[in-house]
């Protein structure tokens, strides 16, 4: 499948985290999915108007806040991790509503916020820091200006 633009919610929200999505200046979502033999996942990068990284990193807060994880994996069952190797980049594994063990990592590049999700029973953490480390390193941890 090849990658994806949309201008829509990234994911279903609440009222109160949509609304809070618009406020920091949320314009497109850009995604790819992948599949592999026995696992699944999806990179994005969610673009913010604004020039500074406020928008992308407040945004962030909220996704990888106590709050919205708890919407993702009731009763608090994830750990939280760090990449040291990428500035700022944090996930969490653990299982969803349905019981798949998944994972996710996430980090800002400018007005950039990137994510890497991740399905598999194998091991989480490894190759959501290494593909976040590789993102970083092609992209030199930047984000497009903006063209206005």
């Amino acid at each position: 499948m090849s990658p994806q633009t949309d201008s829509e919610e990234p994911f279903d929200l609440s009222q109160g985290g949509a609304e809070r999505l618009q406020r920091s200046g949320y314009i497109a979502n850009t995604y790819q999915p992948g599949r592999g033999a026995s696992s699944a996942g999806v990179s994005s990068v969610l673009l913010f108007e604004t020039e500074t990284e406020a928008g992308a990193r407040g945004w962030m807060a909220y996704e990888t806040s106590d709050e919205a994880l708890n919407a993702q994996i009731p009763g608090e069952r994830y750990k939280r991790f760090e990449v040291p190797e990428v500035p700022g980049a944090n996930g969490w594994t653990g299982p969803d509503i349905h019981g798949n063990a998944i994972g996710q990592v996430y980090w800002t590049q400018g007005r950039c916020m990137m994510t890497i999700s991740l399905e598999t029973m194998g091991p989480r953490v490894e190759p959501l820091s290494a593909g976040a480390k590789a993102i970083y390193e092609r992209t030199g941890g930047t984000c497009p200006e903006s063209r206005s």
